[in-house]
């Protein structure tokens, strides 16, 4: 079984901040199994897990974009709850399209300016 998406970005920053499966089992609590298997789609990711993963990152300043959505790929699951009926309604537009890549391409990229954080912005002034 390949990477996920998930996977594959935990795998790079992990290697970018020279920590070892076992380094970052012991720091998160688990073991180096269960994050090979998280890596590789053999176990599903747990939501909790995904901050404790963001966090360990952040503290090495090696902070990985996109991990939830890319943990929801792996996944194979987006939850609905807590969403608006509206919200809940362009979910499921979206899973039911017929985009091409390159109109999902544009649909990503306005998501991206929508989504830019603005405390980035202002470091970068």
């Amino acid at each position: 079984m390949g990477l996920t998406q998930f996977g594959a970005a935990v795998r790079e920053a992990r290697r970018q901040t020279k920590q070892t499966l076992q380094t970052m089992a012991t720091a998160l609590g688990t073991s180096p199994a269960f994050l090979s298997a998280i890596e590789t789609g053999r176990s599903k990711v747990p939501m909790d897990f995904v901050e404790k993963v963001e966090d360990f990152f952040k503290n090495l300043n090696q902070p990985v974009a996109d991990l939830k959505q890319k943990a929801m790929v792996s996944n194979e699951n987006v939850s609905l709850s807590g969403l608006s009926l509206q919200q809940q309604m362009l979910v499921a537009g979206f899973a039911s399209s017929e985009f091409s890549k390159e109109q999902l391409e544009k649909f990503a990229e306005l998501l991206r300016t929508i989504h830019k954080d603005p405390q980035k912005e202002d470091e970068n002034v």
